[in-house]
């Protein structure tokens, strides 16, 4: 049987050991509503502001730099834009749309070189300025140029030992280059010691700022590329500080199926359902590991159904659902999910899906479909 496994791409230590679990939970869903509402509110007091006064700019830049700090990257590109037309010479602004250029959406690759250019016309203003160091080096970074990337890195870092940002990216370069070279023979010293730099990198971010989430879930996915169960701790350490995100679920969920908590793996996709019942990948998990972990077929069907119903070229389910009643004997509706599989275009895939996993699931399907066929 073909184990079809999907890992869902994507992209934190207990906070209050003191207390009982049920307290933790109930204090972090009160803290991430708190969140929520205080972004709300600031969001609506600068909309009130712009609206009477359309040129203030100080408000615009705020509000695109809240935009940008939760993630809101297509307005916050909106309103870097407007503040750089109001007054291109003014720091902040241009500060604000030089970083809204990385982060807006269908950015190309020539932004980056945009981008690059106003970082360094920021430090010839201002050359020690931490933002547009950090900056200049993600553009130095993104541009593939890791040394002077690096460089700027450490110039942010002599001038604020502890700059999160800096680490952050640090960090990050680091797991960019394990990963370039993870599957090189030749290079498995090198490859080693740029993972041990990544995980000692982010877990300096967690003692510098324990609540800081993200950093937790990079440690979660570089410990679960090692094949370390510890993985577990830092998806649970994000997920307990970011209770309501269901991509850090989803990390905790995943890796617990991948190290043997198949029950436990289900019962947080049932969660995940319950807070967000759109959220079909926790179906499609939750049907793979009924299937191939514990045969439950009919169940399994039932989780699939689930998912095509609410994304119809989801190759994976149908792929799995012609398995399932191959296994099943049902020869028909086998071939007919087959049949399906074989139907979507590359460009319809789902987005987490690489275009050379798709091409091998369909191929997977179609030898499986000729198979039976040559059977009948």
């Amino acid at each position: 049987m073909n184990t079809h496994k999907i890992p869902f791409l994507l992209i934190f230590l207990l906070l209050f050991s003191c207390i009982s679990d049920e307290k933790k939970e109930s204090n972090n869903d009160y803290r991430a509503k708190s969140i929520r509402d205080d972004y709300q509110k600031e969001l609506d007091l600068l909309n009130q502001r712009i609206k009477k006064s359309p040129n203030d700019i100080k408000s615009i830049i705020r509000r695109g730099n809240l935009e940008l700090n939760h993630y809101e990257f297509a307005d916050a590109f909106a309103d870097a834009a407007l503040a750089y037309r109001l007054d291109s010479n003014n720091f902040e602004a241009r500060l604000l749309y030089a970083t809204a250029i990385l982060n807006r959406p269908g950015r190309a690759e020539n932004d980056k070189r945009i981008a690059q250019g106003h970082f360094a016309q920021l430090l010839i203003q201002k050359p020690e300025d931490l933002k547009a160091i950090v900056g200049y080096a993600n553009t130095y970074a993104l541009l593939q140029d890791f040394d002077n990337a690096r460089v700027w890195i450490n110039k942010a870092l002599s001038i604020d030992p502890n700059h999160i940002d800096a680490f952050i990216l640090k960090g990050s370069i680091y797991k960019v280059l394990y990963n370039a070279l993870k599957e090189d023979p030749d290079s498995q010293s090198l490859s080693k010691a740029y993972l041990d730099t990544a995980v000692s990198t982010y877990s300096y971010i967690t003692q510098i700022d324990p609540e800081f989430h993200a950093a937790y879930m990079h440690l979660g996915l570089l410990f679960e590329q090692r094949r370390d169960s510890i993985c577990l701790d830092h998806y649970l350490s994000a997920v307990q500080l970011q209770p309501e995100n269901l991509q850090y679920k989803y990390a905790l969920a995943y890796a617990h199926g991948e190290f043997g908590h198949e029950r436990e793996a289900i019962r947080i996709y049932e969660e995940m359902i319950q807070q967000d019942e759109n959220f079909f990948e926790a179906y499609c998990q939750t049907a793979q590991i009924l299937q191939f972990k514990y045969q439950q077929l009919d169940s399994a069907l039932y989780y699939y159904s689930k998912v095509v119903k609410k994304d119809p070229s989801h190759l994976d389910a149908f792929v799995n659902m012609g398995i399932a009643y191959q296994d099943m004997g049902d020869v028909t509706n086998a071939l007919k999910n087959y049949a399906r599989a074989l139907a979507i275009k590359p460009e319809e895939r789902n987005p987490m899906t690489s275009l050379m996993q798709f091409e091998e699931h369909q191929k997977m399907a179609r030898e499986r479909a000729e198979q039976l066929k040559n059977n009948l």
